[in-house]
């Protein structure tokens, strides 16, 4: 019996050692890949660590170059990369799977040094990104492919649930509470999807009665979103909130609703992402378009940069590198982008790197 006893304390002893050894390498582990996130984040080329050096070229496999955000994000990417003498080209898929899988092979074939993958289809990519990442260094932007060794981008569900947040107290204030909320989403991404979970669960936070009374999948275009959301409207001509997934689903919204003569002072547009001209713009108009989750391309572009050439030198970052984002609104438009006489605005990017990120984390499904 004392042996039994005995054999039963070692065993415990050593699952507790193998327990606090485990936790150890855990918190070593977070420790280590929250330097690496500090050190991709001010990472400097002309300040280098000792040791690392620079790829040749860095190429970006983009799904959809036609959208105002690709084009400023990209076009960030590409002035970092000029700063520090790294060559930077595009290879743009046109929301083409198979397009999209050749640009990566094309960029393999012509070795370039790192590459930064944006894909058209999160499942489907996967095994093509994971052989690639095998030999060299990748960075997932906007949403993450298993293979990446990091993924760039926001915390989609909690710049929905921010969002939701800032709608339901202005419904509180100017619709005696009430929140009848047309969805514009797209169901095909899970980034997407978080954006539009995490606005409906903002909304339900302040107002619990507040109703998502439709979802329809807008494909994240204008187009589509002007077509799918004026058949919902005419369904529920009583919707007072338009959320969309990006700036051209809100702004299709609410083309929408103006088409079918429905009263705009009772409505307020919430869009995602404030990339372009028509969101800045529409801020400043006075109309329904009044907040939208700002994802500030420019800085996601020297993220971006900055990530590959981390990973290009072995670094082992965190699972994703989360980008700032906020509500934007005409009260804190100027505090973040300057106005240019010729219509367009700059970013600011020291202001935009201290915005504090928060992260929001959605609830456990049942």
């Amino acid at each position: 019996m004392k042996a039994r006893n005995r054999l039963i304390l070692m065993v415990m002893v050593a699952l507790f050692a193998l327990l606090i050894g485990s936790i150890v390498a855990m918190a070593q582990d977070e420790d280590a890949m929250a330097e690496a996130d500090a050190m991709i984040r001010a990472f400097d080329a002309e300040m280098m660590p000792e040791g690392w050096a620079l790829p040749d070229s860095i190429g970006h496999v983009t799904n959809y170059l036609v959208h105002e955000w690709y084009q400023n994000e990209t076009k960030a990417e590409a002035a970092t990369a000029e700063k520090y003498g790294i060559e930077f080209s595009i290879n743009d898929a046109n929301l083409d799977l198979q397009a999209s899988l050749a640009a990566v092979d094309d960029y393999v074939a012509q070795d370039v040094g790192a590459l930064v993958f944006t894909p058209v289809d999160e499942a489907a990519s996967s095994p093509a990104i994971r052989r690639v990442a095998r030999d060299r260094a990748v960075v997932c932007e906007g949403t993450g492919v298993v293979g990446c060794a990091t993924l760039v981008a926001i915390s989609d569900y909690t710049a929905g649930f921010q969002v939701g947040v800032w709608a339901g107290e202005y419904a509180l204030e100017n619709f005696d509470g009430e929140a009848r909320a047309l969805d514009i989403g797209l169901p095909a991404l899970t980034s997407t999807v978080a954006r539009s979970d995490g606005f409906a669960d903002g909304l339900h936070s302040v107002l619990p009665e507040g109703e998502i009374v439709q979802s329809v999948d807008g494909a994240g275009s204008k187009d589509v979103a002007v077509q799918v959301s004026a058949d919902a409207l005419t369904a529920n001509p009583d919707v007072n909130i338009i959320f969309g997934i990006n700036d051209d689903s809100a702004l299709g919204g609410l083309q929408s609703y103006i088409a079918a003569g429905l009263d705009t002072d009772n409505l307020l547009v919430v869009g995602f992402g404030c990339e372009g001209i028509a969101c800045k713009d529409a801020l400043q108009e006075g109309g329904p378009y009044k907040v939208s989750a700002a994802m500030f391309p420019e800085y996601q572009g020297l993220l971006l940069i900055n990530a590959a050439v981390a990973v290009f030198n072995g670094v082992e970052p965190p699972p994703q590198i989360y980008a700032p984002s906020m509500p934007i609104t005409l009260d804190n438009l100027f505090d973040y982008y300057t106005p240019e006489e010729d219509g367009t605005y700059t970013a600011m990017l020291d202001v935009i790197s201290e915005i504090e990120i928060d992260i929001v984390e959605p609830p456990m499904e049942e």
